[in-house]
């Protein structure tokens, strides 16, 4: 299935043919996110998106966030650290958006290690063959952090034939600092009659942008990073498949900065270490399928600075998860997945009792696909989930979907969704107090839980494609930081609950057959997100996000026009007081042309106005990277 969907992509894309013919096949292939078993996108019991190879390589990505910004219901939460921004799915944060590599969890670092970014390096993007983005709460399924969503990136999957591709990518920014380079390689294929075999490098440079007022400053953080993986699998007969996953990433995040205007100025770089290892079972009994996994993911944290200033502490992250499913029909009309989770959640930090903390998660799940007739579906599921210090909670949900012709599908679900704090935010005398502010756990705070609805049309031509969903989602005890004191610069927040947060929206997509080689698509979501008791504004959330492509296919050469529209949103100012702030508008473009069947070449330039995002509101958590020329070459064997 996974080899198949990839093949149509970039089949479609390299022969000479519409550009819009390669978008339909991306709009309508097979997803497996929504409930572990395939359906076609526009079928599928959920809002899914799905992100392919080809697309990753023609925005020039070069991490997880990157690659999915244009992607319907996503925006950006700054992180006010070296230019770090996280993604957000219908407003929510970044820690209710659950992360998988071929349906494993990774562990979730923004909020358990620091306000960071660093749960978008895990993958060597060459490696990736598509990523499936489900927007609405699936913890049914995932259980915790599956509040806003599941990103699910699947790699290349198994084959027979040895194949493999080498590629190369330079970016040169606009004034100093900021230039870099991507270079990966992959290969795999059959080892005898019952063993496959899929290697993977990439090594990614960029060194850091400096501040323009004061160049001893770093606007950016540079990147030094080097990801691994590794795939082996063993089939012994026709069914039964047991496969050993590696997946390895070091880096290191370089900064020049001083505290808070004064000297000294000095070096800051921290060192992050990326592993995971599993191992699975997949087998098809004809009448039934089992899967057994176990899975290990583990982050490392460090940090150094010269100049005889004081590191920030070491961290570790760790997750050991166990877990199987059977999925069978009952009669002709049912097809039920049944499954179980053992999961060991470990941290080490030195602002905890005895340098560390531990939870267990523990789980049961059960769903239910109906057919309730040949045109009409309903799919329901419901997950127990037990945690170790909280007790018990259930999530259920019901989704329906109507083929009203074989052009118009209509869409609507319910589904409720948890998220445990995490173990630095109960801890009763955790204090993290290195950065520009100081935080202190809560023993007193509450899970997150959330109800969401959402309705949807899903239309579709040999032409073009529309979709539309409106959607709700209300939260209650929001997990926030509250500030208790201020004392100079340095605010003092401690982990506290909102009491209710409500957010409401729509989602429209469309693609469209312009002739002559041309396309159009476009994404738009439109947001409101308030606390309900207050009616204050949510921050961090802008109201409006439009990201129109324009697209051109010609024999070899391809080209497109990227236009991302962040609309205003409110941010809180130095005084802890609301401040609307306006929008801002990026333009990408790129182009590649296909040499021969092996070989093809890539450049862009992104941020093309040049657009800094300081010059628009100090308030702004993040900055965007200036104006970027980015040259590559692709070779395929």
């Amino acid at each position: 299935m996974r080899k198949s969907a990839f093949t149509l992509a970039c089949c479609v894309a390299a022969v000479s043919q519409p550009a819009w013919a390669a978008q339909m096949a991306e709009l309508d292939s097979t997803v497996v996110t929504a409930t572990r078993s395939e359906h076609n996108l526009s079928s599928a019991p959920a809002s899914v998106t799905v992100i392919t190879a080809e697309q990753i390589k023609a925005s020039g990505a070069g991490n997880l966030l990157e690659a999915v910004r244009m992607a319907p219901g996503i925006t950006l939460n700054g992180r006010g650290v070296g230019g770090r921004k996280t993604l957000s799915i219908r407003g929510a944060e970044d820690r209710h958006t659950l992360v998988l590599v071929n349906g494993k969890r990774i562990s979730s670092t923004d909020d358990t290690i620091g306000h960071s970014d660093y749960q978008y390096g895990w993958v060597a993007m060459d490696q990736i063959e598509r990523i499936e983005i489900v927007r609405g709460p699936m913890s049914a399924l995932y259980g915790s952090e599956a509040v806003g969503g599941v990103i699910n990136i699947i790699t290349k999957g198994p084959q027979k034939n040895w194949s493999g591709s080498l590629s190369a990518r330079g970016d040169i920014q606009k004034g100093s600092g900021g230039n870099g380079h991507v270079l990966s390689a992959r290969v795999g294929g059959g080892l005898g009659e019952m063993f496959d075999l899929q290697l993977a490098v990439e090594q990614l440079r960029r060194s850091p942008t400096p501040r323009k007022e004061d160049r001893r400053l770093s606007d950016m953080e540079g990147h030094d990073r080097e990801n691994g993986s590794l795939q082996l699998g063993f089939t012994p007969v026709e069914g039964q498949r047991f496969q050993l996953d590696l997946l390895h990433s070091n880096e290191d995040l370089d900064r020049h900065q001083n505290t808070r205007g004064a000297a000294p100025f000095y070096l800051d770089t921290y060192t992050l270490e990326r592993r995971q290892q599993s191992v699975s079972w997949q087998a098809d009994w004809t009448h039934a399928t089992t899967e057994l996994r176990y899975g290990k993911a583990t982050f490392d944290v460090s940090n150094k600075r010269n100049n005889g200033v004081a590191p920030t502490r070491d961290q570790r992250l760790e997750d050991k998860t166990w877990d199987g499913n059977v999925a069978f029909a009952l009669g002709s009309r049912h097809a039920l997945t049944l499954g179980a989770e053992h999961r060991e959640e470990y941290l080490e930090n030195a602002g905890l009792l005895g340098g560390s903390d531990d939870v267990t998660h523990k789980a049961l799940y059960v769903q239910d696909e109906i057919s309730l007739n040949d045109s009409l579906s309903l799919t329901l599921g419901a997950r127990l989930d037990h945690h170790g210090i909280f007790g018990s909670e259930t999530s259920p949900r019901a989704y329906l979907v109507w083929s009203v012709t074989p052009e118009l599908t209509l869409k609507g679900g319910y589904g409720e969704a948890f998220r445990a704090p995490t173990l630095k935010q109960i801890s009763p005398i955790y204090e993290g107090g290195e950065g520009p502010h100081t935080f202190y756990g809560n023993a007193d705070i509450k899970p997150e839980t959330s109800r969401s609805w959402e309705l949807g049309a899903d239309w579709r031509d040999d032409k073009s494609a529309y979709t539309a969903t409106v959607f709700r989602n209300e939260i209650k005890d929001l997990i926030y930081t509250r500030l208790i004191n201020k004392i100079g610069p340095r605010g003092f927040y401690q982990y506290d609950n909102i009491s209710r947060a409500r957010i409401h929206g729509l989602e429209l997509s469309m693609v469209r057959d312009l002739g002559a080689g041309f396309s159009i698509s476009n994404n738009l979501t439109w947001m409101d997100a308030r606390d309900s008791d207050t009616r204050d504004r949510l921050t961090g959330r802008p109201e409006l996000v439009i990201t129109p492509m324009l697209n051109w296919q010609g024999e070899s050469l391809t080209a497109q026009l990227e236009w991302q529209y962040t609309g205003r949103q409110w941010l809180t100012n130095s005084d802890s007081q609301l401040e609307r702030v306006s929008g801002y508008s990026l333009f990408n473009l790129s182009a590649g042309y296909q040499v021969n069947d092996n070989f093809k070449l890539r450049s862009g330039v992104n941020n093309l106005r040049n657009l800094r995002l300081e010059d628009r509101s100090e308030l702004y958590g993040y900055v965007e990277q200036p104006r970027t020329l980015w040259v590559g070459v692709e070779a395929n064997f």
